[in-house]
């Protein structure tokens, strides 16, 4: 078979990181590397164009695609614009959203949603399409049905993570280049961990695998960094710097195998704040950049989002990084109830503690977190409006204004991030000079998200709503826009 995997684009609503990052399709590298025996492309919407044109072009059997909640309908969108121009082309979604709320695909163009991992079930998918056996017979999928989804037996999220095959970089090595994150470029990404040890409440990651994470062994990491090109490596756990003995194991690897990156990695404040020595040794190896969910400023706010931490450990964290030369990116959730005080507190702790690199959300209550059903009768933006679910927009009332409350954030991030006298007080690992090229484009990249958040109150006018929900024209009923080829699909067996 031919097999069309498509990373959608970042729907036009979407604000924040989309401006100064791009990393690779990494989950779509690992289905890839599971369709062994097929042909497989991967097209990256997200620099790429002509989906049309690659559909005719390289004519795919089946048209895979995945995406976190903002991409729901862009996802939709590749989905019919597949069955437009060929109804009996099959189409498969996946991703960590699906696992939590396969409802949101429910669409006509959409014939089978994946729960799990899509790696090792790919594989099944494709010889039930190739008439091996019923789709329904597959475990871990969901396959739309009217309005909803029925799902098929149950599953493992996955199987050992040490017997995935490693992503197929290849197929977007020609887009290598293209990938960033700040001033990290070219970046690869890496997992080594599915899944969460915490189970802080507006999160999902760890209920995606029940609660169980998976992890890869140290010599499978080690075997994987040793063949990466690039010198910057992002590795995408929710957190990496977590087990003593497992981080000691892996630098002991690297040391002997010579391997030279630097690392922006995940971790808690609580780890390291009392693991001083681990961050040591690994800025030693060259860890570049940890991002912190400090999440608040405030012991309230932590215990409210049962985060398990305190803000002492958020200030030891900072200081305990900075001390060896390690970036801190720090993330922080603001309360819809957020007035000038509180506004206020936020910035002096971020000045008081010198952080730079900021992610700030407002809080966000997203399907398949514990916090939805609190919070999903008060949102005020329709679930169907995908893009403003981004971690960038207020979909929760405010005390004050709307427009206040966007105003208030964006001089957060205007104190903090755009001001270049700061940038130059700060020590700051990652950053190059002020008016270097680097630096400039990320500065580019920063006005753009300025000028979104500046006007971003005028998304949840009416107008714009109905267009965040649009999901593109719907395929014909009859009659292909491209006629299909005759094909022959070899059939593999499949045990029982």
């Amino acid at each position: 078979m031919r097999i069309l995997l498509v990373r959608p684009p970042v729907p036009h609503h979407t604000m924040g990181l989309k401006h100064i990052m791009i990393c690779e399709p990494l989950e779509l590298e690992y289905v890839a590397a599971g369709c062994a025996g097929h042909e497989v492309e991967i097209v990256d919407l997200i620099v790429e164009r002509g989906l049309e044109r690659r559909l005719r072009s390289f004519r795919p059997d089946v048209v895979g695609t995945s995406s976190y909640v903002t991409g729901v309908n862009e996802v939709i969108k590749v989905c019919r614009a597949a069955k437009r121009w060929n109804q009996a082309c099959r189409t498969v979604v996946g991703g960590v959203h699906a696992s939590r709320a396969p409802e949101d695909f429910a669409d006509p163009s959409v014939d089978c949603i994946v729960l799990g991992d899509g790696t090792s079930i790919m594989a099944e998918i494709l010889d039930a399409f190739a008439g091996a056996r019923p789709l329904a017979a597959v475990p871990g999928l969901a396959i739309p049905s009217g309005a909803g989804v029925s799902r098929t037996g149950e599953r493992r999220y996955m199987p050992n993570p040490d017997d995935l095959p490693l992503p197929r970089r290849d197929l977007v090595s020609h887009l290598r280049r293209r990938y960033y994150y700040l001033f990290h470029r070219p970046v690869a990404t890496v997992k080594t961990t599915w899944g969460c040890w915490y189970k802080c409440n507006f999160c999902f990651t760890w209920r995606i695998t029940d609660g169980a994470p998976y992890s890869r062994s140290p010599e499978s990491i080690v075997e994987e960094l040793a063949g990466i090109e690039s010198e910057d490596v992002y590795i995408v756990d929710d957190i990496f710097l977590i087990h003593p003995r497992r981080l000691a194991r892996i630098a002991a690897l690297l040391r002997e195998r010579n391997v030279r990156k630097k690392y922006i990695v995940y971790a808690r404040s609580d780890f390291i704040a009392q693991n001083e020595e681990i961050v040591a040794e690994w800025a030693g190896l060259g860890l570049t950049a940890v991002f912190l969910g400090l999440e608040a400023a405030t012991n309230t706010e932590l215990d409210s989002m049962d985060k398990r931490s305190t803000v002492d450990f958020n200030r030891r964290a900072i200081a305990v990084l900075r001390r060896h030369g390690v970036d801190t990116y720090g993330s922080l959730i603001t309360q819809p109830d957020y007035g000038p005080e509180d506004w206020e507190r936020l910035w002096k702790f971020v000045q008081e503690t010198g952080l730079y690199y900021l992610n700030i959300s407002p809080l966000t209550p997203l399907p398949g977190t514990l916090i939805w059903d609190s919070y999903k009768e008060s949102l005020t933006v329709s679930r169907r409006a995908h893009g403003l679910f981004d971690l960038s927009h207020v979909l929760l009332p405010t005390r004050v204004p709307l427009r206040e409350y966007y105003r208030s954030l964006l001089q957060l991030y205007v104190r903090a991030c755009l001001d270049i006298r700061r940038a130059d007080r700060i020590t700051l690992r990652t950053r190059p000079p002020v008016w270097s090229i680097r630096y400039l484009r990320l500065w580019g990249g920063a006005m753009r998200i300025w000028m979104q958040m500046r006007s971003a109150h005028r998304h949840h006018d009416p107008d714009e709503i109905r267009r965040a929900m649009d999901r593109g024209p719907e395929p014909p009923a009859s009659d292909r826009v491209d006629k299909p080829r005759a094909i022959h699909i070899p059939v593999r067996p499949v045990a029982p």
